[in-house]
């Protein structure tokens, strides 16, 4: 007996309602359908239908089969298509959400890449904080930060792609004038930009020694985007705390200078989010190993 093909025809039989309506579904005949789900429960030593007069419904131990077993058959067939879609060219059009500083400052610059070595997608990217339906709109993915516990109940599942830390900064010039801060209470001495978006931001969490203190910065100078408080800092007018990637360059060149090295935030996770198939289409599977190897080298 072919048991991967016996709990097919189980499956389809109780989708059907029937053994006839099976049969019809998978061109097949009712006495071959009939046959399967008879060796199937001899195989098993269990009757998996009542079989009446009125029609054909599960037994206990064939409403546990279906529950328990038959959803490996639906697992295996996920993974084996999964694999076979690996094959695959990547081709079609990829369309793609992004939070703005992320998008403009990392996904946009790795598109061209993923582009050449992939000459049959086409690539749609929209800059935007707002939290897009992506079964609705038709997104392919969309680049999210800290968002993996909004999809427990969802159809989305989420795959972590990079991280980023804040980090207190001001430049040379600003110091000058002003002194360097030796503690977060210092700061209240300072003209802080203060970054917020919808919830994100208001409070941020610093690991110190085995606990995690929360300092939430004063809110006379406040920003809805990363690049504008940017911005601001390097004018020599303000400290802020700002995204590792958006200012390491400039760390590094000097035009600008981290203040309480000590308060990093927790590292917040970057997740490409996808709408959860049987199996992950080739182009938004080859868009996200592409971005997770780029962002490694970056």
């Amino acid at each position: 007996m072919d048991r991967f093909k016996a709990i097919k025809v189980f499956q389809e039989v109780v989708s059907q309602g029937g053994f006839a309506a099976a049969a019809r579904r998978m061109n097949s005949s009712p006495p071959s359908v009939s046959r399967l789900i008879t060796e199937l429960e001899a195989d098993l030593g269990v009757r998996l239908f009542s079989r009446s007069s009125r029609g054909i419904s599960l037994t206990e131990e064939g409403e546990d089969f279906l529950r328990k077993g038959a959803v490996l058959v639906d697992e295996l067939e996920a993974v084996s298509e999964e694999i076979r879609e690996r094959k695959r060219v990547p081709a079609g059009h990829l369309r793609i959400s992004s939070v703005v500083a992320f998008g403009q400052e990392r996904i946009a610059p790795a598109i061209p890449g993923f582009m050449r070595k992939y000459p049959k997608v086409s690539v749609e990217l929209e800059i935007s904080n707002r939290k897009v339906d992506l079964i609705q709109e038709h997104f392919d993915l969309a680049v999210r930060i800290g968002t993996s516990g909004e999809l427990k109940s969802s159809s989305l599942k989420a795959r972590k792609i990079f991280s980023q830390r804040l980090l207190f900064v001001a430049t040379p010039e600003y110091l000058a004038r002003n002194g360097m801060p030796a503690s977060l209470d210092d700061l209240d001495q300072h003209l802080l930009v203060k970054q917020i978006s919808g919830t994100w931001g208001r409070t941020n969490q610093f690991p110190i020694s085995s606990e995690t203190v929360s300092y939430s910065l004063p809110e006379r100078f406040v920003v809805n985007s990363p690049n504008a408080a940017r911005n601001a800092i390097l004018t020599g007018g303000a400290v802020g705390l700002i995204a590792d990637y958006l200012i390491e360059d400039m760390i590094s060149d000097g035009r600008v200078v981290r203040i309480l090295p000590e308060y990093e935030t927790v590292a917040q996770p970057i997740y490409a989010v996808f709408v959860h198939r049987n199996f992950m289409p080739a182009k938004v599977r080859a868009f996200i190993d592409h971005m997770t190897e780029a962002l490694r080298k970056n």
